[in-house]
């Protein structure tokens, strides 16, 4: 059974749907996030006499107790109090991580940006870039829903790149943005399927011959050359359907079929 994907013709206004409803979810939880970080941080500003570097010690310390929860909220008690505090960099850091390890994903993302925007020169912005890559990544639907987030996550994870070009996690990124660009390649293979099997052959065609060059390199462009071909064919043209079997036959010459 191939997966499902959806209907091309009411697509953008379920996907608009799909996001007004993740919006209004996202709000519910960041309210209930807000009041219950209030109350932690209220206790901790009562320890009026803490300077930055203690709180951010003790922030430090929780993560180090893998207590990822009370390690955010000292290191948004440290912002808040000391906004100008030489070390509000580190902090914003720090909270964004610790948000993304105790798998606060909305809230997370939330603050790698906002030290992306605040600290642009930062030392810590290829860390920053890397982790919301993979946090996207992660949040990234199945190739049959929306791709939203895998645009992203391939768009950050080309930033960081940009600035951490070799190494580790430079490589790991590449292998990220590979798996990513062959999701999105899925995608448009299952909406070509859809197209033919809707007896829309112009765009199917269409649709494949923009995901080929979109997409040269993945498991699925063989298979979207195919149904190119196959589209072509349905559509009455029959020179064209030939010569992209041609090309197929040259770049993988073995390749047996799209099913």
């Amino acid at each position: 059974m191939r997966p499902h994907v959806d209907n091309p013709a009411g697509l953008y206004y379920r996907q608009a749907m799909r996001r007004t409803h993740s919006l209004l979810a996202h709000a519910l939880v960041l309210a209930a996030l807000m009041l219950a970080a209030a109350g932690c941080s209220e206790k901790i500003t009562r320890q009026s006499k803490l300077t930055d570097t203690e709180i951010f010690a003790r922030g430090n310390k929780l993560v180090s107790e893998k207590s990822y929860g009370s390690a955010a909220d000292h290191f948004q008690v440290l912002l808040e109090k000391y906004p100008a505090s030489p070390i509000a960099s580190r902090a914003q850091i720090a909270l964004a991580d610790a948000r993304m390890e105790r798998g606060d994903a909305i809230e997370a993302e939330s603050a790698f940006d906002d030290f992306l925007r605040l600290y642009p020169t930062d030392d810590n912005v290829a860390h920053a870039l890397y982790r919301k890559g993979e946090l996207l990544s992660r949040d990234a639907a199945d190739p049959g829903r929306d791709q939203i987030k895998t645009v992203e996550a391939i768009r950050v994870f080309g930033l960081f790149l940009q600035k951490e070009g070799s190494g580790p996690r430079a490589t790991q990124a590449h292998e990220r943005i590979r798996s990513l660009r062959a999701r999105l390649a899925e995608h448009e293979l299952l909406v070509v399927r859809h197209y033919l099997k809707r007896k829309l052959p112009e765009s199917a065609s269409l649709r494949a011959q923009r995901a080929v060059a979109d997409f040269p390199d993945t498991p699925a462009t063989p298979v979207l050359m195919s149904l190119q071909a196959k589209a072509l064919e349905k559509a009455g043209k029959q020179a064209e359907a030939s010569a992209t079997r041609d090309t197929l036959a040259k770049r993988f010459p073995g390749f047996k079929g799209d099913n």
